[in-house]
């Protein structure tokens, strides 16, 4: 990760610019500040963010591989479920025989 290095030729406006906000009212540097401190919040939130993220995935994974791992014992319970349920079904029926078809409605009188 590349962290940012603050150029030496701004060093002695930094120090003025400090020195100057040290004296100065609170009104005046508190508009002043306010961009720096949401820059940094958003900063810490975005961070956060990511890191919650990416750890969130990394369990979703972790769970998805240990159950991968114990698939077999799974595949032999489902099995086992679907021959159950496909006995018990009751037989489809024949597709030779006729449906009944529904009576015509009466027809009303003129």
């Amino acid at each position: 990760m590349n962290t940012p290095a603050l150029p030496s030729h701004a060093l002695p406006a930094l120090a003025a610019t400090t020195s100057a906000l040290a004296h100065a009212p609170w009104w005046i540097v508190l508009p002043l500040l306010l961009p720096i401190a949401a820059t940094g919040i958003t900063t810490l939130v975005t961070m956060y963010s990511n890191a919650r993220t990416e750890a969130m995935r990394r369990r979703h994974e972790d769970a998805f591989m240990a159950k991968a791992v114990e698939a077999a014992a799974y595949t032999t319970g489902l099995d086992h479920i679907a021959r159950v349920r496909q006995a018990a079904a009751p037989p489809p029926p024949d597709p030779t025989a006729q449906t009944q078809q529904p009576a015509e409605p009466p027809t009303p009188p003129p």
